[in-house]
C-alpha cells in the first residue's frame, strides 16, 4: 500500500467503484451507517458502535486516522483487524492493483481507497450485523461515499482542509452533506446557521428525513454528572460518559439519534444498551488522561474548532500549572490554533512528528513567542518533548499534548498506552 502514489490529481469515486466491482461490490451487501462532520464524527461513530455492541450485535467500525497502528482503523467487536487478514486481503487485491497501477492516477487506487476496500471485505467476511463508517475527508468525494447506508449523521461542521473543501462554511457543509442519500434518514449535530441551511436544503431536495440535536434531540443535565437525552421516541436518563467535555454529550445525542433510527428500522437498541454502551465507550486520544502526578492529558485536536473545545474543557478542570506539548501540521491554521492555546498554558514545548507535513518546531516557537511572554522550548521529537515536559513539571502540575492526531499517537506510544 505504501508504494501506491496518492492520486491527488484526480478526484472522484471512479477508482473506488472500479476496485469494488472487481471484488463483487461488498459495500452493497452491508447494513451500514455513515458519519461525516468536521469534529466529533469519530467519537459519535465509536459511541454508536459501543451501544450496538451492548445489544449483542457484531459491529464493524471504520475510522481514520489511526493513532498508533493502522489496524485500529478497522475493528469488529472492538478488536483490530488481524495482521494476517490485512495480508490476505491485500494478496486478493494485488492482481487488480498491479493492473491498475499501469494506468496512473486515473486508475490506481490511493492508500485510503485500498484500506477502505479492505474494511468492506473484512466486515463482509466477518458477517457484521451493522458496519459504521466514518468519513475520511469531506464526504461527497470521500472513498466511503460509495455506501448505501440505512442512516447518516453529520456532526458539527467547521473549518478544516480548506484547500480541498472550500474556504466558506457553506462550501464545506455542501461537501459533508454529499453523503446524504435519497430517502435515507439523517441526524445532524449542533450546527452554525450557514451549515444547517445547507444540510436542511440537501435533505429536502433528496427527501431525506432530518433530525437535529437541539431541536428534535435534547440533552439535559442531571445530578452527579449524569445527563439525559430526549428524542422524538423516548427519554433516556441516567446516561454517563467516560469522555470529558460538554461536546461529547452532544456527540452522544447524535449517536442516540442514530440508534433511534435503527430501532425504527427493526434493529432495536434498548435503553439499557444505550446506557451501557455510552458508559463503556473507549476513544483514545480525545482529552484522554493517561497519567497522574503529573497529570498528563493527550488530545488530538488538529484544527481551531477542536482546539477551542479542548480549551473550554480544560477550563472546567481544577486549575493547575499547565505545560503544553504542541506539534501541528503545516497545512493547518497554525496562527489561529496557537492563538487559542496561548492563554491556556503556563509553558510550551513545541515539537514535530515524523509526518512529512509537520511544521518545524522553530517556526512554532517563533509564532508562540510573538503571542505570549511565556517560556517556549523546542524539542526535536515527541519523545524528547515529553521527557522535557516531565522534567519541568511538578507532581501537582498538568501536561497537555495536542495539535495533531499523529502527535497524540506518538505520545500514547511513548507513554505506554499504545494498545
Amino acid at each position: 500500500m505504501h508504494r501506491v502514489k496518492k492520486a491527488t490529481s484526480v478526484f472522484g469515486l471512479s477508482r473506488m467503484k472500479s476496485v469494488l466491482e472487481h471484488c463483487g461490490d461488498p459495500h452493497l451487501k452491508l447494513t451500514a451507517v455513515h458519519v461525516a462532520g468536521t469534529k466529533g464524527k469519530g467519537s459519535t461513530a465509536a459511541m454508536l458502535a459501543s451501544m450496538l455492541g451492548a445489544s449483542g450485535r457484531r459491529i464493524g467500525l471504520y475510522t481514520s486516522p489511526h493513532l498508533v497502528d493502522i489496524r485500529e482503523r478497522i475493528q469488529v467487536g472492538g478488536e483490530w483487524i488481524p495482521r494476517e487478514t490485512v495480508t490476505h486481503l491485500l494478496d486478493r487485491l494485488r492482481p487488480y492493483l498491479d493492473r491498475a497501477s499501469k494506468g496512473g492516477d486515473t486508475y490506481a487506487p490511493t492508500f485510503f481507497e485500498i484500506f477502505t476496500t479492505i474494511a468492506f471485505l473484512h466486515f463482509l467476511e466477518r458477517r457484521v450485523d451493522i458496519a459504521i463508517f466514518e468519513v475520511g475527508l469531506g464526504g461527497r468525494l470521500d472513498a466511503t461515499n460509495v455506501l448505501m447506508p440505512v442512516a447518516c449523521a453529520i456532526t458539527p461542521v467547521s473549518f478544516d482542509h480548506t484547500d480541498k473543501l472550500g474556504t466558506e462554511l457553506g462550501q464545506i457543509a455542501r461537501e459533508k452533506a454529499g453523503i446524504i442519500k435519497p430517502g435515507v434518514p439523517v441526524v445532524s449535530g449542533v450546527q452554525r446557521a450557514e451549515a444547517m441551511d445547507v444540510i436542511r436544503a440537501r435533505c429536502a431536495e433528496l427527501g431525506a428525513p432530518l433530525r437535529v440535536v437541539g431541536r428534535d434531540i435534547a440533552v439535559e443535565p442531571e445530578a452527579d454528572g449524569a445527563f439525559s437525552v430526549r428524542t422524538w421516541r423516548r427519554k433516556l436518563d441516567g446516561l454517563t460518559l467516560p469522555l470529558p467535555g460538554r461536546h461529547q454529550r452532544d456527540n452522544a445525542a447524535t449517536a442516540v439519534g442514530l440508534a433511534e433510527i435503527l430501532s425504527e428500522r427493526g434493529l432495536d437498541v434498548p435503553g439499557e444498551c444505550v446506557r451501557e454502551g455510552l458508559a463503556s465507550v473507549t476513544w483514545p486520544g480525545r482529552i484522554q488522561t493517561v497519567s497522574a502526578a503529573p497529570e498528563i492529558i493527550v488530545d488530538g485536536a488538529h484544527n481551531p474548532a477542536s482546539v477551542a473545545v479542548l480549551a473550554e474543557t480544560l477550563a472546567a478542570f481544577p486549575p493547575k500549572k499547565t505545560i503544553f506539548v504542541v506539534g501541528i501540521a503545516r497545512d493547518k491554521d497554525i496562527p489561529r490554533m496557537l492563538e487559542l492555546l496561548a492563554p491556556c498554558g503556563d509553558e510550551f514545548i513545541v515539537t514535530k512528528t515524523g509526518n512529512p507535513r509537520a511544521a518545524e518546531p522553530e517556526d512554532l516557537r517563533d509564532m508562540l513567542a510573538a503571542l505570549c511572554a511565556k517560556p517556549v522550548h523546542a524539542a526535536a521529537t515527541p519523545a524528547d518533548a515529553l521527557k522535557l515536559a516531565r522534567a519541568r513539571a511538578r507532581p501537582a502540575d498538568r501536561i497537555c499534548v495536542t495539535g495533531s492526531m499523529y502527535l497524540a499517537g506518538d505520545a500514547l506510544n511513548a507513554l505506554g498506552h499504545g494498545r
